[in-house]
């Protein structure tokens, strides 16, 4: 696959129909980094995101690089509550397959579920308006905030310090908990948490506290992306 593709959606209708379920041993809580198993306390960042090129196999490759979709990309400004971006946006006509509301969304590697927002109330466009409004006054965008605007979520640790989460869901499959496949469905696409309710899906990788692509250039977010999800 030529470099010019640089990300991975994680939906694909039917999909799960090849997905293997099971248990995750003791044994495969650590991965390897060179030749030694090593605990996630002892990590670097630069060998988080050797774990992530080790472990995510491509399901779909979508998207050519383009500025006018940098804004979509970890690190984009969001001017409008002095904060920003924090994960990857993927929208229909935006990333080369079809996104609708109720578009599968599926885990992007094994790992374990520590949140599912099944409970989930959608806010007000009132309280929307208020939050940012407050964001912007204080000179930043509050976590508490930004975990409102996600909207319905599904986190997944993948040990090692790597989690990832998966937002503005319209509904999630009510089945979901513990351990899960890569490939497994875990919820469907909506626009919940938003304002315009365009469906997409808003993923995030984190590593450690931080978001992947944190403090980084659009140029250098590009390159990272491409290195972790180009095989």
């Amino acid at each position: 696959m030529k470099i010019t593709r640089w990300l991975l959606l994680f939906f694909i209708i039917n999909l799960c129909q090849n997905c293997v379920r099971g248990n995750v041993s003791e044994e495969d809580t650590e991965m390897k980094v060179g030749k030694n198993k090593v605990g996630k306390e002892e990590l670097s960042y630069e060998e988080r995101i050797e774990i992530l090129k080790e472990s995510i196999e491509e399901l779909v490759k979508v998207a050519n690089r383009d500025t006018r979709f940098h804004g979509q990309l970890p690190n984009a400004p969001r001017k409008y509550r002095n904060g920003f971006h924090e994960g990857i946006d993927f929208y229909d006509g935006f990333c080369g397959v079809k996104i609708e509301e109720g578009t599968p969304v599926l885990s992007i590697a094994d790992g374990k579920v520590i949140r599912v927002d099944k409970q989930y109330v959608e806010i007000s466009i009132e309280k929307r308006d208020e939050l940012l409004a407050e964001a912007y006054n204080c000179g930043y965008t509050p976590d508490s905030t930004l975990d409102i605007l996600r909207g319905m979520q599904v986190w997944i640790d993948h040990r090692n310090g790597i989690v990832t989460r998966y937002c503005h869901l319209s509904k999630i499959n009510p089945g979901l908990k513990g351990e899960v496949k890569k490939g497994e469905i875990i919820g469907f696409v909506g626009g919940s948490g938003t304002k315009s309710k365009t469906p997409h899906l808003h993923f995030e990788i984190r590593i450690g506290e931080d978001f992947l692509g944190k403090g980084k250039s659009t140029d250098e977010n590009l390159k990272l992306l491409e290195e972790i999800f180009n095989k």
